[in-house]
């Protein structure tokens, strides 16, 4: 009968060990890593709110990935060291406009929209 109490200590210790403040292998609460080879010049989250799909598109060029849920709608814009997700709403039924923006390195850590967004309009894809 001890090796089951061995094993209820044994397991005690080591829940001990985990917390839910996140670790290095999740990303959570780690600083992202910005080291692009074409990072242009960074641009603010408050330049980029307001604007409708057209700007963002002269801007940004053509999306990764576009997702439209109703009202909502995301846009992923990729740079050779980071993502860029662009969220949109129709708020008047008509016309989609930029109301945030998230960015992440490509092990999906937080980095400044400013910088990620520079990076991504330095290196837009084309519209096809």
């Amino acid at each position: 009968m001890k090796r089951p109490s061995a094993l209820c200590a044994l397991a005690l210790l080591l829940a001990g060990c985990v917390s839910d403040s996140g670790s290095p292998s999740t990303g959570l609460y780690e600083k992202g890593v910005f080291n692009s080879r074409n990072p242009g010049s960074p641009i603010p989250l408050e330049r980029i709110k307001g604007l409708d799909e057209t700007q963002l598109a002269a801007l940004f060029g053509a999306g990764a990935l576009d997702r439209k849920d109703e009202p909502a709608r995301a846009l992923r814009y990729q740079s050779d060291t980071c993502q860029l997700f662009v969220f949109l709403y129709r708020r008047d039924g008509t016309v989609w406009k930029v109301e945030y923006a998230d960015a992440y390195d490509l092990q999906l850590r937080p980095l400044p929209v400013a910088q990620c967004a520079g990076s991504v309009a330095a290196q837009k894809r084309p519209i096809a």
